[in-house]
This record gives structure tokens, sequence and C-alpha cells, in this order.
């Protein structure tokens, strides 16, 4: 049996909502493992993420288990995905995490064709509402789709032939990306908008906003076209881990939410000192911050971070997407997809089946937080699962990113000429502070693949660092 977790939420008719309680195979109990004594100088603290492989590593986590974003919880059996989920051979950092540790062969495919209603609904604004095959409905999409990325006439095969050097590479001038970058999806949608069918357009609209999780005016296009890129130019164990660092010499503390980190000087030498919310200072010769974007503005730097920085974190990203699971009766929707526009959830389909043979529907909105909240709608989120289709809700599984105050919104999306103004400075070194979110990845940005290239690639300057500082004190 796992630890159980505080985060996410479950509902059923007969005990209502509640919050926490999930087995977790992230949780981690006992919260703390500390074997040396108070002040002692850590090689490496870590801020929110995991490391090895140095003599004394310290890993400072506000939650109660790792993994950040990314977490699943154990409910009647049947493993509800909150964050990351599905994972593609077109990630190159995921599979070599996955081939080191044996997982490569352990992927799942959850969807289930076959079973009785088994077809694509579109339930769009202004059309009647109607039953295709997932062919249809692909085909569909994938015009919309294609019209709608194609800026350069090849698909983004010329304006971002790189996408892990987006800024820069040696094929496309930086400034030519730049002023793409500008636009917004909207933009881009009002260029093309009179060459799609209405169903093309009610698809398009409804999957760009649940992509983006924000609207089409604050989304960047720039975003789009890294995703398409990213993609091939084509639309068409925990365990293990965490046991391996703790064995070569990580200590950690959750539910240690960092509040501060500044520099410091001790026997002569620079260090910085993080601070956490129960009052505890850890001081270190190097931190990695992997802090989310939105969270950052919460932490107090000293020296404070650049102005350019500050700027881009108090703007931060505009992710605001909802994500929830249902449990609903029978195998019947194991098959089935669909599309409802406009909604609180735009999009939904049968993801597997539990152990008790019912359908795991996941379902997917865009930011509706001014008026949908799911912890508190449940209404809402059982009216807009039955605009999708209807079906029998016996459970439903979620946890909102939004007001989690150790993410404050979902993966990573952003707006119009963020990357061009800000990715650089959010990638830099803030002294002996690096930054290694997946929040400003080079490639898979918001992705468990974006997480692992900024850990390893901040990882490896560290590494250097420290090897060189020990190399000349055992000179001298």
């Amino acid at each position: 049996m796992h630890a159980r977790t505080s985060d996410a939420y479950s509902w059923t008719q007969e005990n209502g909502l509640q919050k926490g309680g999930f087995e977790c195979q992230g949780a981690i109990a006992p919260s703390t493992k500390i074997k040396v004594p108070g002040g002692f100088v850590y090689d490496v603290v870590v801020i929110g993420g995991e490391m090895q492989g140095y003599h004394s590593v310290l890993l400072l986590e506000g939650r109660d288990k790792i993994g950040g974003r990314t977490f699943s919880v154990d409910s009647n059996g049947f493993k509800y995905e909150m964050g990351g989920t599905w994972v593609s051979h077109y990630q190159p950092h995921t599979f070599s995490e996955l081939r080191r540790y044996n997982l490569d062969k352990d992927l799942v495919a959850t969807r289930q064709p076959g079973y009785e209603n088994d077809y694509y609904t579109l339930n769009l604004q202004g059309e009647p509402s109607r039953k295709l095959s997932h062919k249809e409905a692909s085909q569909i999409f994938t015009e919309a789709w294609n019209k709608f990325i194609n800026v350069d006439g090849h698909l983004c095969r010329k304006i971002c032939p790189l996408p892990y050097q987006q800024l820069g590479n040696i094929m496309v001038d930086r400034q030519e990306v730049k002023k793409v970058d500008q636009l917004s999806s909207w933009d881009r949608y009002e260029e093309i908008k009179h060459k799609l069918s209405p169903e093309g357009s009610g698809m398009l609209l409804s999957q760009l906003l649940m992509i983006s999780g924000g609207d089409l005016k604050n989304s960047s296009l720039w975003d789009m076209i890294r995703s398409q890129a990213l993609g091939g130019h084509d639309i068409s164990n925990f365990e293990d881990i965490f046991d391996e660092a703790v064995q070569t010499g990580l200590d950690y503390s959750f539910k240690a939410a960092v509040t501060s980190v500044s520099n410091s000087r001790q026997n002569g030498q620079q260090l910085v000192e993080v601070g956490t919310q129960d009052g505890r200072t850890f001081p270190a010769r190097r931190v990695i911050c992997t802090v989310p974007l939105n969270v950052l503005k919460h932490i107090k730097f000293s020296p404070p971070l650049s102005a350019k920085r500050r700027e881009a974190v108090d703007q931060g990203h505009i992710y605001f997407m909802t994500k929830i699971h249902a449990e609903v009766k029978g195998s019947g929707l194991a098959s089935w997809q669909g599309t409802a526009y406009p909604s609180p959830l735009l999009f939904g389909f049968g993801d597997g089946l539990t152990p008790q043979g019912n359908t795991h529907i996941t379902a997917f909105g865009g930011d509706e937080r001014p008026h949908f909240l799911p912890e508190r709608d449940v209404d809402k989120i059982c009216e807009a699962l039955q605009a999708l289709h209807p079906m029998d809700i016996q459970r439903l599984v979620f946890h909102n990113w939004n007001t989690d105050p150790f993410s404050q919104a979902g993966p990573c999306w952003w707006p119009p000429e963020f990357m061009s103004k800000y990715q650089d400075e959010l990638q830099s070194r803030h002294g002996n502070v690096f930054f290694a979110s997946a929040d400003w990845a080079d490639g898979w940005r918001a992705f468990i693949d974006g997480a692992i290239e900024q850990g390893r690639k901040n990882a490896q300057e560290v590494a250097v660092e420290l090897r060189a500082m020990k190399h000349q004190q055992s000179v001298l």
C-alpha cells in the first residue's frame, strides 16, 4: 500500500465531494529524511524537483509527494492521472529515462476500440448535433488544423525546422521568428476562418482553447507552431527512480514550502541560503530551482531577480485548463469521443475500463475560471459531461491545478511575444541559483519531457562547477 496524498478531489452521489485521502505512488512517508546536523552546507539544494549523484543533495518540496505537476492517484483499483499522462516517441528525454529504468515496455494504450458507442459526437453551437465516425471526425479536424497552422506554406517546416532551437538557429533568422511570435492564435484564426467549414471551425476552436488553456487572444500562435514542429510537423515507475536518488545520498523534506533564496557567506564561502515557511534555513553551494513560472513571484530572492525576469514572472503564463476524470456505468462509452463547443468541458473520450467494468472518461476544458470552479461546481461538471454525451456518472476524480498553491495554473502555455522577450532570461542563472522548469524548456514545454530536458541541462552545469571547486580545494 502506498502513502496517501492530501491533493485531488473525488465525488460520488452517496458521499459528495471529498478532498485528498488517495493512495499515491509519489507520496513520500516519512516526509523528511535529513541525516546531517543543522547548518550543514549541501553541495546542492533542489527546490521542487529531484537530483542525484553528488556528495550531498537536499530536495525541498512544498507538496507531500514527488513529481510536481505529474502525479497519479489510486481509487477502487484504478489509476487516475492528474497531470502529465501521455508520452510519445517524439519525446527523447522521456524515452531515455523510460529505458534507463526498464519502463519503456510498460506503456499502456488506454483507448478501447470496438465497444458499443464506437463513434464521435459533435455538439456545436449553431449546428445540428450529430454522430460521425472517428475517421470522419479526424479528417474534419485535420483539414481545419492544417489550414490554421500552415503559416509558411510548408506546415511550419520553414519557419520552425529546428524546434529545440527556435531562436537564433542556423536556418531561420531570429527577427523572422520574433515577427511571428507577436501573433496570437486569434490573429491566425481571423486570417483563415473563411476557409473553414462550420464543423471544422467549431472543432478547431474547441481544440485551440483546450490546448492553450487560455483564450485565443492571449494564446501564442508560436506555441502552436512549436507543438506542430515537435510532433514531426504532422498532427496525423516512479519508485525505482526516487529510491535510486535516496540511495546515492539524497536528503529530502516534503511539506516544506520555500519562501526565500538569499546569498550568504560562511567561513569565507559564497553560499546560497534557502528558507522555508516553517522557519528552517538550508545553506548550499548551488541551488536548482524548478518552481513553476506562476509561483516564482511568491519566493523572495536576495539579491532580487533581474528586472526582465521579474517582468516575465509577473506576467506569467496563461494555461488555466480543466481536466476531469469520470467513471461512468458500463463499458458502452469505452470507444467514444466527442466535442462540445462552447462548453466548460470541450472534449471527452473513453480512456480505459475500471476493474468494475465501467468506462473511464477523461474530459478537458479551457479557461473557465470566472464562472466555473470544479471543486465548487460539481453540478456544472456533470452537466458539461452530459452535454458531450449522455452518461450515468458513478464517480468524479480531479485536481484543480489553477487553485493549487504550488502550480497556480496547469502546464505552461505562453502569450504572444513571450518567447522572444523572455525565454533566454528565464533559462539564465541568477548568481549561484539555476532555474530548471519545464515552463521554459527549449523543446516540449508543458510536458514531462521539457522538465527532464531542463533538469539535465542545469544538473550538468552544476556538476561541472562542483567538480571544479572540489578539484581546486584538493590542489590547495
